[in-house]
């Protein structure tokens, strides 16, 4: 049997095979829609199609008159369609060739004729039975398969009067049924979450309410208010559910369209227990679109964000999600990774108006709008389905057929980083650890990466254990014997140093004086000037290790014994704009979340040396009214000197970031921290020393160069601003002038 399926899927890659070619070239079909996914850094990025619009299917083509605003649809088994036609308070059933079954406008209940009253949600049950949101008769019916009414399920509140309100009205809107057969209720204005109901029909409570998450503003309202206000502001409440479809395993999908949640939580899944278990692993949490697609042109977030209004669980954990603000359907799979999304706004054929429901019927996905009055039915390319097929294989245990397949979207789609996501995980199966991070890297996939590194890293320790023993055996050696190691070379070299700066001295000397004119005499003179400029140099860094430990007696000795100087600063200020790059182009991957093609070195070592400059300007600035004792010359030696740390610290931990995993990030972050508040530790005490301040007025001045310096930098950006309209006024004016006559 194993034998058999495998040769199957092996027939179903040959075809996939055999029609990349197809895949290639029609990639993009003619829809007025753009399909495509978001990388790492939030960016869109354009996809092939996945999704075609086929057909688009009104009422009067199924002879029974116009939807009228229809709110809810629903596919079961693949084989019939539902539609909860509200204007028209019915339902109406298609089959799978989107021929007319029936309607059902009514039903017999007790011998009477009873009719619907604005049906907003629906659901069918495997064994056929048809579940009803009959919203404003405020009640649940449930019919059979012919239409025959099988129970009413009545408002919770009777019976249960203490959980409502008493002037709770109740009218339920959406609604789904597990396979035990618990029924499970969205009403408009309830708060407290879903409402679960049991086989019988009775209310058993709420479950899975959204979290409120109010601003700053409402909670410092709440704090300071006198008690009538706090009242008032206490009925802020959750957002409402604003749909949900149960899965294959009891688990609730759920949306919320908007309000005072986390955004994160715009998607749920819920498990009996109410408490959301949804993966959330991808580069983003299922939240539709964001990042640069909801900035305006001058890159400032204006645009809203995505509002769901339905959602629909698929095969293999995948799950599609309707976004009503910009009719685009989202679809993940079961870890929160962004597959693919479609759709799109407008009066075309696949575009839509006010879209409100979705379902999907054998890879068919059909959604509803209540504008159109029209169900816009849309056909899976072949794209589609690698990206589906490939999920599949690999749920299935099928490794090596899933990366094959992920192959070929990989071929049809480069920019497609799932495609080597998913690569990566089939080599992580076949223990394939080096190959996987390779495809992890590619794909930017970063947990996965640091799995599948540790598991590497623990391989090559193995296999290289002695090897590894006898370095850090050579490695302790030498470091015990360091003391003994130094005294010798500096007994070496101190002689050839002395030598060199006698010879320089008498070379620079001669070449001052005019003595030795010829060109000779010039390149010593020159030569010997440069070596005591650099033994100058050397001489300054090296004073530079005594102060970060010994930091009142090292900024004494800058200022009163001229222990540093401006060379030696600036060499180290350069070392530490140096670092910053360094980290940001070579910090290990896991640790790494810069787009390396996106980084401007000049931008860099500007983001270091403006701050520090404004640092010493305005630090000068200040102390000189505050009786100060230090010069511009001290402050900018002293602040240098001062983050001496983050050279020696961050270079190695840049350089042991490539071998670690992402668990041991801490001690990568650990470091960085000591750094940085070692070096801010020395500036404070290097400002304090070399100005004779106390400590407190050491604090004042601190923070009034920290102002001083928010204050310069918000005056040169108005300047900026300002300068940028002159410029473009005077443009303007030339344009006008000279380009129109």
């Amino acid at each position: 049997m194993q034998r058999t399926r495998q040769i199957l899927y092996l027939i179903i890659i040959l075809i996939f095979k055999l029609t990349s070619l197809v895949v290639a070239s029609h990639s993009t079909f003619s829809v007025p829609y753009h399909s495509y996914t978001y990388d790492f850094w939030s960016e869109p990025v354009e996809a092939p199609q996945v999704y075609q619009s086929s057909r688009v299917i009104y009422g009067d083509h199924l002879g029974i008159g116009n939807f009228r605003k229809p709110q809810d649809l629903f596919a079961w088994k693949d084989s019939l369609v539902y539609i909860a036609d509200t204007g028209n308070n019915r339902i109406v059933v298609m089959d799978r060739e989107w021929n007319l079954i029936r309607v059902i406008s009514s039903f017999e209940n007790n011998g009477i004729k009873d009719t619907f009253n604005q049906p907003h949600g629906i659901h069918v049950t495997e064994e056929g039975l048809l579940y009803i949101a009959d919203r404003d008769n405020s009640r649940i019916v449930v019919l059979n398969e012919t239409g025959e009414l099988v129970r009413i399920i009545g408002s919770p509140v009777s019976g249960n009067e203490e959980l409502f309100n008493p002037n709770f009205k109740y009218f339920p809107t959406k609604i789904s049924v597990d396979n035990v057969g618990r029924t499970y209720v969205i009403a408009d204005k309830v708060y407290e979450g879903i409402m679960e109901f049991d086989l019988a029909g009775n209310f058993r409570g709420f479950i899975g309410a959204p979290r409120v998450n109010p601003n700053l503003i409402d909670y410092i309202w709440r704090r300071f208010s006198p008690k009538a206000r706090q009242e008032r502001l206490s009925l802020i409440l959750p957002t409402e559910y604003s749909n949900l479809h149960v899965d294959e395993r009891g688990f609730i999908y759920t949306t919320v369209a908007s309000g005072q949640i986390r955004r994160e939580e715009a998607v749920r899944r819920l498990n009996p227990a109410g408490a959301d278990v949804l993966k959330r692993e991808g580069f983003a949490s299922p939240i539709g679109d964001y990042g640069s697609s909801l900035r305006d042109a001058k890159g400032e977030y204006v645009l809203p964000g995505s509002s769901f209004v339905d959602i629909w669980s698929r095969e293999n954990g995948i799950y599609s999600v309707l976004d009503k603000e910009r009719g685009r359907i989202f679809t993940y799979d079961n870890y929160g990774d962004l597959l693919y999304v479609f759709g799109g706004k407008g009066n075309n054929r696949g575009n839509f108006l006010s879209p409100v429901a979705l379902t999907v019927m054998d890879n068919y996905v059909l959604v509803l709008d209540d504008q159109l009055n029209n169900i816009t039915v849309f056909t899976p390319t072949i794209y589609q389905k690698l990206i589906h097929t490939a999920l599949a294989l690999y749920n299935q245990g099928l490794y090596q057929e899933s990366a094959q397949v992920w192959s070929q979207v990989k071929e049809t789609n480069a920019n497609y980083d799932l495609a080597y996501t998913g690569i990566g995980k089939a080599r992580m199966q076949e223990d394939n650890f080096l190959e996987a991070m390779i495809n992890f890297k590619l794909g930017q996939d970063r947990n996965n990466y640091s799995k599948a590194f540790e598991l590497y890293r623990k391989e090559v320790i193995e296999a290289n254990i002695y090897r590894y023993v006898a370095i850090v055996l050579l490695l302790y050696l030498l470091l015990s014997k360091r003391k003994k190691i130094y005294k010798k070379v500096g007994e070496r070299l101190a002689p050839l140093v002395q030598k060199g700066v006698v010879l320089s001295e008498h070379a620079a000397m001669r070449y001052i004086r005019g003595e030795d004119r010829t060109l000779a005499g010039y390149i010593k003179g020159k030569l010997g000037i440069l070596y005591l400029y650099l033994i100058k140099i050397v001489d300054g860094l090296a004073y530079a290790r005594y102060v970060i430990f010994h930091p009142f007696d090292g900024f004494w000795d800058l200022k009163h014994e001229k222990r540093g100087n401006i060379p030696a600063a600036t060499v180290l200020l350069f070392l530490v704009a140096s670092t910053y790059v360094i980290q940001k182009q070579y910090m290990g991957f896991i640790f790494n979340s810069n787009d390396l093609a996106k980084i401007n070195i000049l931008l860099e070592f500007c983001s270091v040396l403006i701050p520090f400059m404004l640092w010493v300007i305005v630090n000068w600035s200040l102390t000189t009214l505050m009786e100060g004792k230090g010069t511009f010359k001290d402050i900018y030696i002293a602040s240098a000197y001062a983050f001496t740390p983050i050279i020696l610290i961050n270079i190695p931990v840049t350089i042991v970031s490539n071998y670690l995993i992402a668990e041991e990030g801490v001690l990568v972050f650990s470091f960085i921290a000591i750094s940085l508040l070692w070096a801010l530790f020395l500036l404070f005490f290097g400002t304090m020393t070399i100005h004779q301040y106390d400590s407190g007025k050491n604090i004042l001045v601190s923070v009034l160069v920290i102002l001083g310096i928010a204050f310069t930098m918000f005056i040169g950006v108005l300047f900026f601003n300002l300068g940028e309209q002159v410029i473009r006024f005077v443009s303007e004016i030339y344009n006008e002038v000279f380009l129109r006559l």
